[in-house]
């Protein structure tokens, strides 16, 4: 495991990846906190979620408190919070389109780990390459409490890599082949609160489970370049958003900064 972490987001294209500290202040991280309790004060007893290949009712875990931003404002309004946005645009361009989110809590002593991955594949409605995903840091986020690794470079090439069944206890239920070598280039990402980074959608990531005595709480948020990636709105799960610069798209909401958000979407 290695301890640097990319800070340049002009290595992102190369490397896969890079970090921003203090997206959020503390003040805007104490409000995400609470907007997040309220959530998890409210979970159902059962959920239908996508694990092992399909979509299945599992009992509720805060691991999976997927697409909030259509049904609730504040993590919509996050999601188009301009130092956010600064940080999508300058690895991504200045066009950029909001396409799904997921609030990844892991409990205290048992969240669960998130076995390697990539996010493009499972997303069919999704056609293109120029995409990322943010990872805000909710709480500080360690290798005690199962921070995120990536592995850099993983990318290049744009891989389509098959998914394997885990077996295990884990959020996906499935993972992909990796080497002892590649295992060991991967980079922990210890983030304090209000951090971000940022992936390429097909460089491999996962994380541990949590069994410190601390939550250890994230919120995806996942963007792509308007101009070269195409979402099909018709089989797409969420809609879609316009949250900076231009696009020709009638099926896609704006949400500009200063535009008002549509009423909420259950």
């Amino acid at each position: 495991m290695i301890d640097y972490c990319n800070t340049d987001p002009n290595a992102y294209a190369s490397e896969g990846y890079c970090l921003f500290h203090k997206a959020l202040n503390k003040e805007e991280i104490a409000a995400a906190r609470a907007e997040l309790d309220r959530l998890l004060g409210n979970l159902p007893q059962k959920q239908v979620v996508y694990k092992d290949g399909e979509n299945k009712e599992v009992d509720a875990r805060p691991e999976y408190l997927t697409e909030p931003h259509p049904k609730y404002p504040f993590w919509l309004e996050l999601c188009r919070h301009p130092r956010v946005l600064d940080a999508v645009e300058s690895v991504l361009g200045a066009n950029l389109i909001l396409i799904m989110s997921h609030l990844i809590v892991k409990r205290a002593s048992d969240g669960l780990s998130v076995a390697w991955h990539q996010d493009n594949t499972y997303w069919h409605s999704v056609k293109g390459t120029d995409i990322t995903t943010v990872w805000l840091a909710i709480d500080d986020t360690d290798r005690s409490n199962g921070c995120m690794q990536v592995i850099p470079c993983t990318h290049e090439g744009y891989p389509e890599l098959d998914k394997v069944s885990t077996g295990g206890q884990d959020l996906l239920g499935l993972t992909v082949e990796v080497t002892s070598e590649m295992e060991a280039a991967a980079v922990c990402l210890e983030m304090p609160a209000g951090s971000v980074s940022l992936h390429d959608s097909f460089v491999l990531h996962g994380s541990d489970a949590n069994t410190s005595g601390r939550r250890r709480a994230a919120y995806t948020m996942r963007y792509a370049n308007a101009k070269t990636v195409a979402v099909d709105t018709a089989q797409h799960w969420v809609p879609v958003y316009l949250v900076r610069g231009e696009i020709d798209n009638t099926d896609y909401i704006d949400i500009r900064p200063g535009r008002n958000l549509p009423e909420p979407n259950f």
